[in-house]
């Protein structure tokens, strides 16, 4: 678990390092975002930046930092194919930032607000095309992985569309259990017990994806 810092002090620390770039925003990605995160959870940060280009991921401390130039940011939530399919198969924790936003310059409010509002549901065709490019590669090798929570959160996520029409960080059982279970046991020998259970989960994300896309073309 990462040792505590305020709002402010991640925001102070932040600066201190883009010295040559304004922030315009930052919140907590990675777990926090999902609210899969517990006590063993690092902590990740997303930085958003004013003359910033490209992107960048380095440390701070015990916490993880993910910083982006506004332009690239914006092509990454347009799930953009020339951002890493890492970045786009995680556009989904952009919609619990106003729950876990840690700084916003308010000149940039015009553009906190268009960033954030990804419509997940008008966009699942790309999005779960980006989600499955990384987790397919990600389990190619049937090598148990933390990162494969995702998927069991994903089935879980799309069940929960699929009963309530709302796409939002919520998983039906079984599927939150079992990947609360996979997160706590991925590196021991249940870990690799799971492995058949993540590839049907990701077989059947990746069929929800052929028929959203059937759908959105007809």
């Amino acid at each position: 678990m990462a040792n505590q810092l305020s709002n402010s002090e991640i925001t102070h620390r932040v600066q201190s390092i883009f010295t040559q770039s304004t922030v315009m925003f930052i919140y907590f990605c990675g777990s926090k975002a999902y609210g899969t995160n517990d006590v063993e959870s690092d902590s990740d940060i997303t930085v958003i930046l004013d003359g910033f280009k490209g992107m960048i991921h380095l440390e701070l401390g015990d916490y993880d930092i993910f910083a982006f130039g506004a332009d690239t940011f914006l092509l990454k939530q347009v799930f953009d194919p020339a951002i890493p399919s890492y970045y786009r198969a995680s556009v989904d924790e952009i919609i619990s930032i106003d729950h876990n936003l840690i700084y916003l310059n308010e000149t940039y409010r015009d553009e906190f607000e268009a960033y954030k509002n990804v419509n997940m549901i008008r966009n699942l065709g790309a999005f779960l095309d980006s989600f499955i490019e990384y987790h397919q590669y990600r389990l190619a090798d049937g090598i148990p992985k933390k990162t494969h929570y995702h998927i069991l959160r994903m089935r879980g996520t799309l069940e929960h569309l699929d009963l309530t029409g709302r796409f939002e960080h919520f998983q039906e059982e079984p599927w939150k259990t079992q990947m609360m279970y996979y997160k706590k046991n991925w590196n021991t020998d249940l870990g690799n017990e799971y492995i058949p259970t993540l590839k049907e989960a990701l077989a059947y994300i990746e069929n929800y994806k052929e028929k959203v896309m059937n759908d959105e073309l007809g």
